[in-house]
């Protein structure tokens, strides 16, 4: 098993903010992966010997590997407890409420170190961060081979299952898609069992970590006030199209997994059949950004990944992302009208997921002459700015939803925004009362009468005739002198309000805000340039 690294990025602040104090201290490398086996799980260097690439298993057409621990290990998945990104976020809840540890290690380690936090529901931050025993080891692995092959399938869906409550089967059994695993060779190399399980291949098996549900804690650690779908990526599948028995009948895993070739899916034994139908593990999601700087600090992160697989997975995800949404643009009769409409091709939110995720509209109106004669989403070191360059989105601001664009001061953004007890934006999850704002873009097929419809519904719409399950529209009102348009759909994981809210003196957030000291170029989704009528 190859062993990389990530190399220390300088600590700098944008321009547009404040000088922060100097770091005390950033965040040690941490200890690299390694094998392990306790009497409940082994780690995934033991699963190496046999699911790697041979000369003909897990290759494709091309001859290129597209085994499942070289596409998983290059993924966030695979890096959830080494996340530097998750790390500095655990940190400020810990600080913010030193009396909620109880709650607040258990709650986030579940997803992120699914499997040491089942060895061992103890661990903690620091255990994850520096300790070489076991539990540590395995929790380090993230959500490795068995952080999904050996959940087991009961209770999946069902609440009281939600926000990582599952339970991973601990007597050496794993869960696979073929109907009559080999096996034998599973025993002999990593005393487990393979069984053929139906959930495996279906978005069950995403249900309970894709469904967060949080509340906020008091002074004492105890939780209080309402409850907050900090993630309902699974519920908003649940409620779209792309449910069971409904239009589009499309599990996660048909977008996430995409399709890889007939070819044995281990090199053990050395006759093994074909497996028809195997998926890639390559786990796509909406992070390249991420992706892309780690692979440019491999030193500290000492992951199985070197910097050219992540910048690569990087550059797959933003492919990926391009698949999510398209623009339809119409000229409306009024001159100087534009109507655009952002259709969603996912089966959940637009965006989905962690809530500091947003989306927005960018128009660039041009004369005849090449000039900027209108803009709206602008971007300056990833902030949003107006035509004069002034920041838009500085710490506190929670922007409007708006269905009607005339001005370089107003953006059409999608996002989800959590606001404390005062209804201030606040980056805190377990310190969010609710919602301040969530217009993210319905999936289509959703539907106000569908079971989660209460914990998926959209926020501060109301009156907007143009937002609709599947899509949004809005209304762009441009100069006369414009001669052409372009719409962009842009969008951003990691905001850069999110990188300066950390407070850099605790080595977590220091060692976070100095890796993503490149600020976050925007992600184009979808883009169309029209000439004025």
């Amino acid at each position: 098993m190859r062993l990389l690294a990530l190399a220390l990025v300088a600590c700098s602040s944008p321009a547009a903010a404040p000088t922060p104090p100097r770091p005390l201290h950033q965040l040690a490398a941490l200890p690299p992966q390694q094998p392990i086996d306790t009497e409940h799980f082994t780690g995934v260097v033991v699963c190496v010997r046999c699911h790697t690439a041979g000369d003909t298993a897990m290759r494709d057409a091309a001859g290129r590997d597209i085994s499942p621990v070289i596409d998983t290990q290059s993924s966030m998945m695979a890096l959830s407890a080494r996340d530097p990104y998750f790390l500095a976020a655990l940190r400020r809840e810990l600080v913010a409420n030193p009396a909620g540890k109880a709650t607040i290690e258990p709650l986030c380690l579940r997803c992120h170190a699914p499997v040491g936090f089942a060895e061992s529901p103890a661990i903690g931050l620091a255990d994850v961060e520096a300790a070489t025993t076991p539990v540590a080891v395995l929790a380090r692995d993230g959500v490795g081979c068995l952080g999904c092959h050996a959940l087991a399938p009961d209770g999946l869906g069902e609440p009281e299952t939600f926000t990582g409550r599952a339970a991973l089967r601990t007597d050496r059994v794993t869960f696979g898609a073929l109907a009559a695993p080999l096996g034998e060779a599973m025993v002999t190399m990593s005393k487990t069992t393979p069984i053929h399980a139906a959930h495996v291949t279906e978005s069950l098996l995403c249900a309970s970590c894709h469904t967060v549900i949080v509340r906020a804690l008091d002074a004492s650690g105890s939780p209080t006030g309402d409850e907050l779908a900090e993630q309902a990526t699974f519920l908003e599948w649940r409620d779209s199209d792309f449910a069971p028995s409904m239009r589009i009948d499309q599990p996660c895993q048909s977008c996430h997994m995409p399709a890889g070739a007939d070819t044995p899916f281990s090199t053990r034994p050395p006759d093994a059949p074909s497996r028809p139908g195997y998926r890639r593990h390559t786990l796509r999601g909406g992070n390249a950004y991420l992706l892309e700087r780690l692979s440019h600090a491999t030193d500290w992160l000492d992951a199985p990944a070197h910097a050219d697989e992540l910048a690569a997975a990087a550059a797959d995800t933003r492919e990926f992302l391009r698949t999510a949404a398209k623009l339809e643009v119409t000229h409306a009769h009024a001159a100087g009208e534009w109507h655009v409409v952002v259709k969603n091709l996912t089966g959940h939110k637009l965006p989905t997921g962690f809530p500091t995720r947003r989306m927005w509209l960018h128009v660039v109106g041009k004369d005849v002459r090449g000039r900027v004669v209108f803009e709206s989403g602008g971007t300056r070191d990833g902030a949003l700015v107006d035509g004069t360059g002034k920041r838009l989105d500085p710490a506190g601001t929670l922007l409007p939803h708006r269905n009607r664009i005339a001005a370089g001061d107003q953006v059409a953004m999608w996002e989800a925004v959590p606001v404390d007890a005062r209804g201030a934006p606040t980056h805190l999850l377990l310190g969010a009362a609710r919602f301040g704002k969530d217009d993210r873009i319905l999936p289509a097929g959703w539907r106000a009468d569908r079971p989660d419809a209460a914990r998926t519904h959209a926020i501060g719409v109301d009156g907007d005739t143009e937002f609709r399950p599947g899509e949004a529209g809005v209304t762009v009102v441009v100069p006369a002198s414009t001669a052409t348009v372009t719409f962009e759909l842009d969008y951003q994981s990691i905001p850069p309000e999110t990188i300066e809210s950390y407070d850099v003196r605790h080595p977590e957030a220091a060692r976070f805000v100095g890796l993503v000291a490149v600020r976050p170029v925007p992600e184009v989704l979808a883009s169309v340039t029209q000439a004025a009528q």
